[in-house]
C-alpha cells in the first residue's frame, strides 16, 4: 500500500478508517479520527499498526 492509501484497523476493540502517512518495514503511520475524546488523548490521531493488521479499503 501507498502513502495517502485509505485503510482499516482495530484498535482497543474499535474499528477505524485512516489514512497512511508513512510506511515503514513492517508497519504503518496512520491518521485516523475518533469522537472518543479517551482515544485521541491517548493517540492524538496517529498511531502505528502493523502491516498485517490493516485492510485496504476502496
Amino acid at each position: 500500500m501507498d502513502i495517502g492509501s485509505t485503510v482499516s484497523f482495530k484498535l482497543e476493540g474499535q474499528t477505524f478508517t485512516g489514512t497512511i502517512a508513512k510506511a515503514y518495514t513492517n508497519s504503518y503511520l496512520v491518521e485516523f479520527t475518533s469522537t472518543d475524546p479517551e482515544i485521541v488523548d491517548k493517540y492524538h490521531n496517529k498511531v502505528i499498526v502493523s502491516q498485517k493488521k490493516v485492510t485496504a479499503v476502496n
